[in-house]
C-alpha cells in the first residue's frame, strides 16, 4: 500500500545524535498514559497496567520519515494535534531501506532519511518524539515502517533491543516491528517476531505489535511466542469493507488475539482517491464498538513538492505547505478526510483528568480539575475553605492555606483532608523569541559560526556583529541586551551605516556586537510578558577569537618528477607574516628532496611526503597547521610507502569540504579550507571522551589511548560534519 516515490531530497538528515535524554522528561498534560499506565494484553484485550480496564485509544500516524513526512516529526506539531484533534496516541513511522509496497528493492529510500542510512539522526528525532509523547502523556507506537522487516531483521534487532534499554520504564512505548508484511508467510513473520521480541524483553515489558500478512490484513496471526503481543490490522476505507475485514478482528479477539488498527485512511488504499465517508463512518462504528485502538493516516499535508506534486487526499491538512508551527497549524485548513477524522477524534475526546479520580472526586475538599498559567505565581483563595491538601508533587503545585501556589508546568494531584483527589493543571506558557539571538563565535579575521561568514560592518575600526534592527521580540515585547563582559563583548544600539549593513538594517538603528579583546562574553536578554508568552531572561555565550591563520596557495598537493623542482612551494610565513616551520613525514629534515628557498627540490628516489605546515599562536592569530601530500616519480613503487602509510591520508580528496579517516588508531582529518575543527569522541552511552580543536584544515591524533570499546567521532567545521563509528578492539 501507498508508494510514496519521492524527487531526490534536498538535504541530508544530520546525523550526528544529541544524545538528549527523554527519560528524563514530565507530563506537562493529564493524558492517557497517567490513566491506563503501559499496556499489557489480556486474552483478547489491550488492557492498562495502572487499572486492568481495556484501553481505547484514538489517535494518527506521522507519515513516511522522509522529507515530506518528517518536518512533523515535531513537539510542536505533536503538541498542537494533542490540544487540537484530542489525540491520545501517535505513531512513528521510521522508514528504513525502501519504499517498495510489494517488499521488493525497486524504489530506495534516499539514505539521508533513512534509518539504515542515518541511525544515528533517527535515534535522535525518536527521543524528541519519546519526549513529546512523555510531555503530551500519551501513547507513542515505535513503527518499523517497512514492507520488508524479515530481510532487515539484523539491524532490527539491534534498534529495537537499543531502544528497549533506553525507554525501560517508559510506559508511553509500544513496539510496532513490523508494518505491513507483503508476501511473506506467516511462519516467516513469527520467526521474525521471535528473533525481534527477545531483545526488547531483556529490559522492557511494554506492548509489542506484529504485522500480518498482506499488507496487514490479518489473514493469519496469532502463535508468536512471548507475552503482550498483538497484531496489527490495517484498512483503507475507499478498498477495504467493514463487512469483509472486520470480522478478522473480531475473530482474532474472540480467539485471544488483540487487534490494534495502527493505520487506517477515509480513501484507497494508494493514499489516493476521494474520501469514502460512509464507508469510513462504518469502521468508526465498529472500532468504537469493538474497543479496538487505532491511528489515522497521516499527518500530513495533502501536497508535497518533494512528491512530484502528488496529491495524498489522505492526508489530514489541505494545501502544499508544512505545518509545522502552531501559528501555521492554528490557520492550516482540514482536507475532506482530515474533517472526517478531526470531527471523529474530537467527538470522542475523554476528560482524562476526570477519568484518573473518578470516585475519589467526592466531599467538601472536592473541586473540579483546575487549570492554571505557568506563569500565575499564586492563585488566591482556590480551595475550599477549612480544607488542608496534599500535593502529589510540589515541584508543578503547592498549597498555601486556601492558595495554589504555581511552580512549574504540568499536574498534581491535591488530596484533601476528607479524602478526595482534584486535579490542578499548569499549562506550559512558552518562551519569547529575538531574531538572530543564539550562542555565536566570530574571529579577529570576520569569520563567524552558525553558518555565517560576514565582514565586521560598523564605522572605523571597530569589529563589530550587526544582530538585528527589530527592537521587540517575535512575540511583542520590547527587550534590552546587557553584556556581563562589555570589555570582551559590548552591546550597543547604533545606526548601521556600513556596506556590509543588510537591506532591512542599513541606516536603521540596530543592536551590535561590539568585539573589544579575546574571550567569551555573556549576553542577556530581558523582556516583559506579553499576552500568551512568559517574561524573557535568557543569557547566550558570544565568543570572539583570534584569526585564522592562513598560507598561500603556492602550498598545495603536487606531483614531482624524480630531480624536479616545485617553485614557491613552501612560503617562510603564513598570508599575516607569521614563521612558518616544515615537518616531512614527520620529521624535520627528508632523505628523498631538498628544502631550497621557498623551492622544494626532489631526490632520485620515488616517495611520498606528507608536508606539515606549522605557524606557531600570534598575538592576533591562532595557530595554523595545513598538510599536503608531495608525490615524488611513481608512487606505487615508493621506497617510504610502510612509513606514509599509517594515516591513510592519501584517500582524502582535498576537493571535499571536510574529510576524516581511521587506520592503525590514527585519525587523519583534512578539510578543503583552512579554519577552526572541532573533534568530539562520545562513547556509545552519549558521555564525552576526548574533545581537541585546533585551527588549520589538516590534523593527525592518535587514539591509542582510549580504551577498547565503540565510539562515535564528530568532526566539525562551521557548518559541516562528519561523523564516524568506530571500533577500538585489542588488536
Amino acid at each position: 500500500m501507498k508508494i510514496k516515490k519521492l524527487l531526490p531530497c534536498l538535504m541530508a538528515l544530520a546525523a550526528m545524535p544529541a544524545f538528549a535524554d527523554a527519560t528524563s522528561a514530565t507530563p506537562k498534560k493529564v493524558g492517557p498514559v497517567s490513566y491506563y499506565g503501559a499496556l499489557h494484553t489480556s486474552g483478547g484485550k489491550i488492557i492498562g497496567s495502572k487499572n486492568n480496564q481495556e484501553a481505547m485509544l484514538r489517535g494518527v500516524s506521522l507519515f513516511w520519515s522522509d522529507a515530506t513526512g518528517l518536518p512533523y516529526y515535531s513537539k510542536n506539531v505533536i503538541g498542537w494535534t494533542v490540544d487540537n484533534l484530542k489525540i491520545d496516541v501517535f505513531r512513528f513511522a521510521m522508514g528504513i531501506t525502501y519504499y517498495s509496497s510489494d517488499g521488493s528493492t525497486k524504489e530506495a529510500l534516499d539514505k539521508g532519511y533513512s534509518y539504515a542510512g542515518a541511525p544515528e539522526g533517527y535515534m535522535n528525532y525518536l527521543d524528541q518524539m519519546v519526549e513529546a509523547a512523555i510531555e503530551n502523556d500519551i501513547y507513542i507506537i515505535v513503527d518499523w515502517h517497512s514492507h520488508r522487516a524479515d530481510s532487515e531483521q539484523a539491524i532490527a534487532k539491534d534498534f529495537f533491543s537499543k531502544v528497549a534499554a533506553k525507554y525501560a520504564n517508559v510506559p508511553n512505548v509500544i513496539f510496532e516491528i513490523f508494518n505491513e508484511p507483503v508476501n511473506q508467510g506467516w511462519s516467516t513473520i513469527q520467526n521474525y517476531a521471535n528473533s525481534v521480541i527477545p531483545g526488547i524483553r531483556t529490559s522492557s515489558q511494554n506492548l509489542v505489535l506484529v504485522g500480518t500478512p498482506s499488507w496487514s490484513q490479518m489473514t493469519q496471526y496469532g502463535g508468536v511466542s512471548g507475552t503482550n503481543v498483538g497484531y496489527v490490522l490495517h484498512f483503507y476505507a475507499g478498498t477495504h469493507s467493514q463487512g469483509t475485514y472486520g470480522g478478522r478482528a473480531t475473530q482474532a479477539k474472540s480467539s485471544g488475539n488483540p487487534v490494534f488498527i495502527t493505520e487506517w485512511g477515509t480513501t484507497n488504499a494508494d493514499g489516493a482517491g476521494s474520501p469514502n465517508a460512509s464507508a469510513t463512518q462504518q469502521w468508526l462504528t465498529f472500532m468504537d464498538q469493538n474497543n479496538i485502538s487505532n491511528c489515522n493516516w497521516s499527518l500530513r499535508q495533502t501536497k508535497s513538492s518533494l512528491s512530484a506534486n502528488k496529491t495524498e487526499t489522505s492526508a489530514i491538512f489541505d494545501g502544499d505547505q508544512e505545518l509545522t508551527t502552531v501559528g501555521a497549524l492554528n490557520s492550516a485548513t482540514l482536507s475532506t478526510s482530515g474533517k472526517i477524522v478531526a470531527e471523529y477524534l474530537k467527538s470522542k475526546a475523554q476528560s482524562w483528568s476526570d477519568s484518573l479520580v473518578k470516585g475519589k472526586n467526592t466531599g467538601s475538599c472536592a473541586f473540579k480539575t483546575k487549570t492554571v498559567n505557568q506563569t500565575d505565581g499564586q492563585v488566591a483563595n482556590a480551595l475550599a475553605a477549612g480544607c488542608t491538601y496534599t500535593s502529589s508533587n510540589d515541584k508543578v503545585v503547592s498549597v498555601s492555606g486556601s492558595n495554589i501556589v504555581v511552580n512549574e508546568a504540568g499536574y498534581a494531584i491535591l488530596t484533601g483532608n476528607d479524602g478526595s483527589q482534584s486535579i490542578v493543571i499548569v499549562k506550559e506558557v512558552p518562551n519569547q523569541t529575538i531574531e538572530g539571538f543564539y550562542d555565536l563565535t566570530c574571529n579577529y579575521t570576520g569569520t563567524c559560526s552558525k553558518g555565517r561568514t560576514v565582514n565586521f560592518s560598523g564605522s572605523g575600526t571597530a569589529k563589530e556583529w550587526p544582530l538585528t534592527a527589530n527592537m521587540k521580540t517575535m512575540e511583542g515585547a520590547t527587550y534590552t541586551l546587557t553584556s556581563l563582559s562589555p570589555e570582551i563583548v559590548a552591546v550597543k544600539k547604533v545606526p548601521c551605516n556600513a556596506a556590509t549593513c543588510t537591506s532591512t538594517m542599513s541606516k536603521q538603528t540596530v543592536y551590535m556586537y561590539e568585539f573589544k579583546s579575546f574571550g567569551e562574553a555573556k549576553i542577556v536578554a530581558t523582556a516583559p510578558a506579553v499576552t500568551g508568552y512568559k517574561a524573557m531572561n535568557d543569557t547566550i555565550t558570544v565568543t570572539f577569537k583570534k584569526g585564522a591563520n592562513r598560507i598561500t596557495n603556492n602550498f598545495k598537493n603536487t606531483k614531482l618528477a624524480l630531480g624536479g623542482t616545485a617553485e614557491k612551494l613552501l612560503p617562510d610565513t603564513t598570508m599575516y607574516s607569521t614563521p612558518v616551520t616544515y615537518t616531512f613525514n614527520g620529521q624535520p629534515t627528508t632523505p628523498y628532496a631538498t628544502k631550497q628557498g621557498n623551492a622544494l627540490v626532489a631526490g632520485n628516489q620515488n616517495a611520498v611526503l606528507r608536508i606539515l605546515a606549522t605557524a606557531e599562536e600570534s598575538e592576533l592569530y591562532g595557530r595554523f597547521q595545513l598538510g599536503i601530500t608531495v608525490v615524488i616519480g611513481d608512487s606505487a613503487s615508493a621506497v617510504n610507502l610502510a612509513e606514509f602509510g599509517t594515516a591513510k591520508i592519501q584517500q582524502i580528496n582535498p576537493e571535499v569540504p571536510l574529510q576524516a579517516t581511521i587506520s592503525n588508531n590514527q585519525l587523519a582529518i583534512a578539510a578543503k579550507n583552512s579554519g577552526d575543527i572541532e573533534v568530539s569522541i562520545l562513547s556509545v552511552n552519549g558521555q564525552k571522551v576526548m574533545h581537541k580543536a585546533f585551527t588549520g584544515d589538516y590534523a593527525n591524533f592518535t587514539l591509542n589511548r582510549l580504551p577498547t570499546g565503540s565510539y562515535l567521532i564528530v568532526v566539525k567545521q562551521d557548518a559541516r560534519q562528519v561523523t564516524l563509528k568506530w571500533n577500538k578492539t585489542d588488536k
